[in-house]
């Protein structure tokens, strides 16, 4: 777990004085910050994060799991409040966990991809809604994932945020998702 925080501090250092990044100015960035305006913005995110489980197996017991797991996401802003994007997250180990119809089954390093909408109601605060699959070798499964993120803006376009989801895996199980992310807008003139 050490290699994955020395790996998120060295990408800071290294990405954030990068000044006009991919012809990008300054002006870009103080549009977005005091106006809000991105429509037209694209998002890439990267987070790291543990996946919640309630219902995880260990030696026949239900015991809750905390899951190491890493997070990319792509949002594009159809408007200032609305935006559609992909998120992938991958969880970093196996698990078993017992279905509703109290089947036990093995998930191997799950990786889950989910088009969302998202809705922003004012300058920090993003709500969003999508339905997606988890994907493992034993069974693919589809989800529901609803959640939020809280960001911040920081300097030449970048985005420091934290999200929480929760994600319901039809008729098997459910899990949720605490994440720190770190995102590079693109913004479309």
């Amino acid at each position: 777990m050490k290699g994955i925080w020395l790996l998120v501090i060295i990408a800071l250092f290294v990405f954030f004085p990068m000044n006009n990044l991919w012809g990008q100015s300054n002006h870009d960035y103080e549009e977005i910050k005091h106006h809000n305006d991105l429509k037209g913005t694209s998002r890439l995110t990267i987070g790291i994060g543990h996946t919640h489980l309630s219902e995880g197996k260990i030696d026949g017991k239900t015991e809750w799991l905390t899951l190491p797991s890493w997070i990319l996401n792509y949002d594009y802003w159809l408007s200032n409040k609305w935006a559609l994007g992909l998120q992938n997250d991958i969880v970093l180990e196996s698990f078993f966990i017992e279905s509703d119809d109290s089947e036990l089954i093995e998930r191997s390093y799950p990786i889950s991809s989910v088009p969302i909408a998202i809705y922003k109601p004012g300058k920090h605060l993003m709500f969003i809604a999508g339905v997606g699959f988890e994907f493992t070798n034993e069974q693919t499964l589809t989800l529901t994932r609803l959640g939020f993120e809280y960001g911040f803006h920081l300097p030449n376009k970048w985005e420091i945020g934290a999200g929480l989801v929760w994600d319901n895996k039809w008729n098997y199980y459910n899990s949720w998702g605490l994440a720190i992310t770190i995102s590079k807008l693109f913004i479309k003139h």
